[in-house]
């Protein structure tokens, strides 16, 4: 049976500390990923059927492994009489990629309504009432950045613990804060990136999970990973004692790559790291 994949790098569906992410990542092919719990879809890829009831959209930069089904997803939305997707970009690719909207909407004759909100760096964006979207960082060779979700909880302050409920609502009424917000970060995702990332964002050690590119694995391909600025596997044995993540999601393989050689270079994660690590992989 034909597959425009190589083998075993085609649909992925992976479990992590809870969280499901579904997709296709492939370095210089195609990536996106669904997560359907948080019902936001992680980069473009080609737009494939199953993304387009997706309305939340966080595309971490241009490249079009990753960008290119933003017009198939704008079209489809519209002619599925769907409201425009809500699409998150790097503030810097903006007009450009409004300007690619522009060209299809003439081709199309027809208008998406879609605004592509700009993303900045330190930005946070409420997605639901128990959900926060944070825009971190991105190290890159053209503008990216990366995503943080967390979970929002209001508690009770602990002086009010043993105050019973009438006289809290009666706090409440007066305008007494009787609850702190508490965020506890899911995940985080990179996008493609360099090694400079782990000190430009390091909310990426604490998430719950953490969705990283791994491009490269084999020793030969160190200075190759360099030059186009993607991480290589050595880049997370010299970090290894700082991932404080129960699962980290390893994802983006190059397409030099067998699925036999990537999980045979894995082996060499130590056992701290190893029994967190997934391999994005079919």
């Amino acid at each position: 049976m034909f597959s425009e994949y190589p083998e075993g790098r085609g649909r992925v569906r992976v479990t992590a500390a809870g969280i499901t992410i579904e997709g296709v990542s492939v370095a210089g092919r195609e990536s996106f990923y669904k997560v359907p719990s948080f019902h936001v879809l992680l980069e473009f890829g080609r737009a494939p059927e199953d993304t387009v009831s997706y309305s939340t959209v966080c595309l971490t930069h241009g490249h079009l492994d990753h960008a290119a089904g933003l017009a198939h997803h704008a079209s489809r939305r519209r002619l599925d009489g769907m409201p425009p997707a809500r699409i998150f970009a790097p503030e810097e690719a903006v007009a450009d990629l409004e300007g690619w909207l522009a060209f299809s909407q003439r081709l199309e004759n027809v208008d998406y309504g879609l605004h592509i909100h700009s993303a900045s760096p330190g930005a946070t964006f409420r997605l639901r009432n128990d959900l926060e979207l944070k825009v971190l960082p991105g190290r890159h060779r053209v503008p990216t950045v990366g995503y943080l979700f967390s979970e929002i909880k209001h508690k009770l302050k602990d002086e009010f613990l043993d105050l019973p409920g009438e006289k809290i609502a009666a706090l409440r009424a007066q305008g007494t804060e009787v609850t702190r917000r508490e965020e506890i970060p899911l995940l985080a995702y990179t996008g493609d990136c360099a090694p400079a990332i782990f000190d430009a964002a390091p909310e990426l050690f604490t998430a719950r999970v953490l969705l990283i590119e791994c491009s490269f694995v084999l020793p030969e391909d160190r200075d190759r990973a360099g030059a186009y600025a993607h991480l290589h596997l050595e880049d997370f044995l010299e970090r290894a004692s700082d991932f404080r993540n129960e699962a980290i999601v390893l994802t983006h393989f190059s397409q030099r790559y067998r699925v036999e050689e990537i999980r045979q270079a894995l082996v060499s994660l130590p056992d701290t790291l190893a029994e967190r690590v997934i391999a994005f992989l079919a």
